[in-house]
């Protein structure tokens, strides 16, 4: 299971790239105007003022060519997963594995690489362009190098969990950095120092902070980088056992408020994330978590939102977990809460125990590796057919990951997240 398969050709999508139709001038109704405050009252006039454009049946420009695959396929998962899905009996051996891999960074006692390796962003950006489309001054590249405090490399060494969802960057800063806005793909939203995102409550292991404390150097189960000092809260060795001796909860749908009976609100839910059981009740799994001052607290979550323990491959799964997938819009890096192609393929695997790395290059060299090279595109497709597995297949072109999920009409099909 879990092939992944080198293709250097174009294929015919679920959810992104295809043949292109020529780019034509935008052509839409006009915006009404904005309407004027009344000054004798503390709303707008217009009753129509904060309707969508939809309802005012208006028509927003498009900008951009159109992907015609996507007019000419259902956009649905469920079509793909009934005619092409596999109800698996057994569970795989690489999902009997899941627990080690995601809980690794507890298992460190010093950090997992030499500092040479993960010091590369301080060598690697030298100049570049900022939010405001500016040259960044070379002075700020050597106040982050000095601000980084790599001379405290592996001085904490200890474990950590997440408060909340965040970015982590591959310098100690918030601000973007551009390699050439004025080149595609060169310029936002590709943020060069977005290197990935970690979840709520997230096992994490820390090495160091920079020397004002703003910001911890962190190591997930598939990631480094800095992230902001306050998201974060140290536990000691009996909390961590705690956790993952519990049996664990696997999240299948986004954007479900996890609370408590007291402050209520306390984080949204996020497909990849595990959290552990603390009990059962009525129509709530109750999970627990790790607040600011490391204590245990349990937050609760609808039963239709998550499973107990790993889930066998199955249609039922895939389609609610491929469905919530396809209401997200392609986020580089985990921008703005979104998912790239390796993440949205990794985080879809997650609730059936399956770890794969976060980055498209090393998701391509995990399973059995089938390489295309030298073979035209039909001979492609024909393999694909022939030694694919839908749902169970990756498909990697340099820099992309596409999930194969079958045929359909007598075409290969596959769904990938694109910018």
């Amino acid at each position: 299971m879990n092939t992944t398969v080198w293709i250097g050709g174009l294929l015919l999508v679920l959810g992104g790239c295809s043949t292109h139709t020529p780019i034509a001038a935008p052509s839409s109704k006009p915006l009404k105007a904005i309407p004027q405050l009344d000054k004798n009252q503390s709303t707008l006039a217009d009753p129509f003022c904060c309707m969508l454009p939809q309802d005012l049946g208006l028509k927003l420009p498009e900008y951009g060519p159109k992907v015609n695959d996507l007019e000419r396929f259902e956009q649905l998962m469920a079509p793909y997963v009934e005619r092409n899905g596999l109800d698996r009996e057994d569970l795989f051996e690489i999902q009997t594995t899941f627990e080690g891999r995601y809980f690794s960074p507890w298992n460190y006692t010093a950090p997992p690489q030499k500092v040479q390796e993960v010091t590369w962003p301080l060598r690697a950006y030298k100049g570049g362009y900022g939010s405001n489309l500016r040259p960044v001054a070379p002075l700020w590249f050597e106040s982050i190098k000095n601000t980084s405090n790599f001379e405290a490399y592996g001085s904490l060494s200890q474990k950590a969990i997440t408060l909340k969802r965040m970015d982590i960057r591959a310098l100690p800063t918030d601000k973007p950095l551009y390699k050439d806005p004025s080149l595609p793909g060169e310029g936002y939203p590709f943020d060069l120092l977005q290197n990935s995102s970690v979840n709520y409550n997230e096992p994490i292991f820390v090495s160091h902070r920079t020397k004002d404390g703003a910001w911890s150097y962190i190591f997930t189960n598939n990631a480094s980088g800095w992230v902001p000092s306050d998201g974060i809260t140290f536990i000691d060795d009996s909390t961590a056992l705690l956790i993952q001796k519990s049996e664990k909860v696997f999240i299948i749908e986004d954007n479900i408020a996890l609370t408590d009976s007291v402050k209520g609100f306390v984080a949204y839910s996020r497909i990849g994330m595990v959290l552990p059981l603390d009990r059962v009740e009525g129509e709530y799994y109750y999970v627990k978590t790790v607040d600011s001052n490391s204590s245990i607290k349990a937050l609760s979550i609808p039963k239709h939102s998550a499973h107990i323990g790993v889930s066998r491959l199955n249609k039922n799964d895939m389609i609610a977990i491929g469905t919530e997938m396809l209401k997200n819009t392609y986020g580089w890096g985990g921008m703005y809460g979104e998912r790239d192609c390796s993440s949205m393929i990794r985080d879809m695997m997650t609730p059936f125990g399956i770890w794969l790395p976060r980055n498209s290059s090393s998701q391509s060299k995990k399973g059995e590796v089938i390489s295309f090279v030298g073979l035209s595109d039909d001979e492609k497709l024909s393999l694909i057919q022939e030694k694919g597995v839908p749902f169970e297949t990756i498909i990697y072109l340099k820099g992309h990951v596409l999930l194969y999920v079958g045929t359909y009409q007598e075409n290969v099909m596959v769904m990938h997240n694109i910018w």
